[in-house]
């Protein structure tokens, strides 16, 4: 059963292709007996069959773009007609204003999304005893609390307006902590 379903796999994977190829109906053909093929191996082994079913999936998927890769053209390459908007510092300003978007996007953002996550989780906590849900519930907000102060401060045009995000992040780090 294994062996048709990876065979069904492997067909499924060359319909998708041949559907981006041009061929309108392949590829929504190609979908359906991929979840089809998909579903059927879940349902007979369970997360052994979907995990076997699924790696069949991208190394025939992987084969494709293998393919595609090495039968394309070579592109050629033009001169640039711009100039490039990144520049070398060349005064002393220039170098202490990249300085300090650094220390405000690293090491000030980590520290108040860290600030911000033990907040949370000493809210959802509520003074009771450490527990994995509460550890594993920081060690998830973390980065995606810095990631959201990083865009709020990466989409500011000056260093002092970046000051905002993490303040605001530290700011509510504290208040709820304070209130657990």
């Amino acid at each position: 059963m294994i062996t048709i379903a990876l065979v069904a796999i492997a067909g499924a994977i060359a319909l998708v292709r041949l559907g981006w190829g041009g061929r309108r109906g392949a590829a929504p053909l190609g979908w359906a007996v991929g979840t089809l093929t998909l579903a059927v191996l879940t349902l007979r082994d369970g997360a052994w069959g979907l995990s076997v079913g699924m790696v069949a999936a991208m190394i025939v998927a992987f084969g494709f773009v293998l393919h595609a890769g090495w039968t394309s053209p070579v592109r050629t390459r033009r001169a640039p007609r711009e100039v490039p908007a990144i520049s070398i510092p060349h005064h002393r300003r220039d170098i202490v204003r990249r300085f300090a978007v650094f220390v405000l996007a690293v090491p000030i953002a980590f520290a108040a999304a860290q600030w911000l996550a033990f907040g949370i989780q000493e809210a959802v906590r509520g003074g009771a005893a450490l527990d994995a849900d509460a550890v594993t519930l920081t060690l998830f907000l973390q980065p995606v609390i810095w990631t959201a102060i990083l865009t709020v401060q990466l989409t500011r045009a000056r260093a002092a307006q970046m000051v905002a995000a993490p303040l605001a992040a530290a700011v509510a780090g504290t208040m709820l902590w304070g209130v657990a």
